[in-house]
C-alpha cells in the first residue's frame, strides 16, 4: 500500500468517526441532564393538588344549602274524644317545702275545649337544620318540671333551672338507659346539658325526673330541624316555615303514644293537621 493511500484511507475515516457514532456520542454528553426521581415527584405533587382541589369542590356542593324555595305553615289541633280523666292530688309530704303547695298529676291534661295539651307534634323527613345557639329553658318550680313538654333540635342545649329551696336531682333517660344523672342543690347555677339526637332504636324524647321527688317528671323531644311545636292550653299548634312539599307529621304524648298523618304544604295556604285521641291508645 502506498503512503498516498494509507492518507486517503485516514481521512475518510476520520470524516465517518465525526459524522457517525462518535458524533451522536458528543450530542448526548451535551445534551442537559433529566432528574427522572424529581420530575415522578413533581408530577405526583400536581395530581395530589389537582384531586384536592377536587375534593374541596366536592365538599363545598355538599356543605352548600339548599337552594330557597316557597314556604308555608302547618296549623292544627289535638282533640280528646274519651271522659277526661279526674285530676289526682299527689302525695308530696315528703318534703315539708314541697308540702307546702299543692299539685295535681299531669300526665294527661285535657283542656276545656276537649283538646289535648302537651302534644309534641313534628315534621317528618324535612332537611336538617341549625341548632338554635339560645338554650331551651326547663325550671323547677314549687317541686314541679316546667314545662311538662319541650321540643328542641339535635345539638341544642337545655338549660335547667332550681327555683325551689330544696333539693332536686336531675336524673334524665333515654329508654331505660341514663342520658345524665345530676343533683341541684338550691341556688346552684343552672345545668346546661346539649341533647343530642337519638340513635337507631332510640326514642327521641328524653324523660326527665327527680329521685329525690318521685312526682316530678318532664320530657324533652329532640329534632333534627326547628320544625315541631307543642300543644298548650286551646290544644292547637303550629309549625311555621315549613318547605313546599309533602310530609308526615307525627303527635306524641307520654301516656298516649304517636299518631302519623299525612299532609301536602302548598305555598298559598297553611295546611291544616288534625288529631285526635280518645283515651284507649296505648302508652307512649
Amino acid at each position: 500500500m502506498t503512503l498516498r493511500t494509507i492518507v486517503i484511507s485516514a481521512s475518510i475515516a476520520a470524516l465517518v468517526g465525526c459524522s457517525g457514532g462518535g458524533g451522536g456520542a458528543a450530542r448526548k454528553a451535551d445534551a442537559p441532564k433529566t432528574d427522572t426521581k424529581k420530575t415522578a415527584v413533581k408530577a405526583d405533587a400536581k395530581k395530589a393538588d389537582a384531586k384536592k382541589a377536587g375534593t374541596k369542590t366536592a365538599d363545598a356542593k355538599a356543605a352548600a344549602p339548599a337552594a330557597a324555595g316557597p314556604k308555608s305553615s302547618i296549623k292544627g289541633k289535638v282533640a280528646f274524644a274519651g271522659a277526661a280523666p279526674a285530676a289526682k292530688k299527689l302525695d308530696r309530704a315528703s318534703d315539708p317545702f314541697c308540702a307546702k303547695t299543692e299539685a295535681v298529676d299531669q300526665s294527661v291534661v285535657v283542656n276545656e275545649n276537649k283538646t289535648l295539651a302537651n302534644v309534641w307534634v313534628k315534621v317528618v323527613g324535612a332537611p336538617d337544620g341549625e341548632a338554635p345557639k339560645d338554650a331551651a329553658a326547663i325550671s323547677q318550680t314549687n317541686c314541679t318540671y316546667e314545662p311538662r313538654v319541650t321540643g328542641v333540635v339535635a345539638g341544642q342545649k337545655v338549660a335547667i333551672k332550681n327555683g325551689d329551696q330544696t333539693l332536686h336531682n336531675v336524673h334524665t333517660y333515654r329508654g331505660a338507659g341514663t342520658v345524665f344523672n345530676l343533683a341541684q342543690p338550691p341556688g346552684s347555677p343552672d345545668l346546661k346539658k346539649k341533647m343530642k339526637a337519638a340513635k337507631a332504636g332510640e326514642p327521641s324524647e328524653i324523660k326527665f325526673k327527680c329521685d329525690v321527688h318521685p312526682w316530678m317528671t318532664a320530657f324533652v323531644g329532640v329534632h333534627n330541624n326547628g320544625l315541631h311545636a307543642v300543644t298548650g292550653k286551646d290544644g292547637a299548634f303550629e309549625i311555621k316555615d315549613v318547605p313546599v312539599g309533602k310530609y308526615t307529621i307525627e303527635a306524641w304524648h307520654e301516656t298516649f303514644g304517636s299518631k302519623k298523618i299525612e299532609v301536602e304544604v302548598k305555598a298559598d295556604a297553611p295546611a291544616a293537621a288534625e288529631f285526635s285521641y280518645d283515651g284507649t291508645e296505648n302508652k307512649g
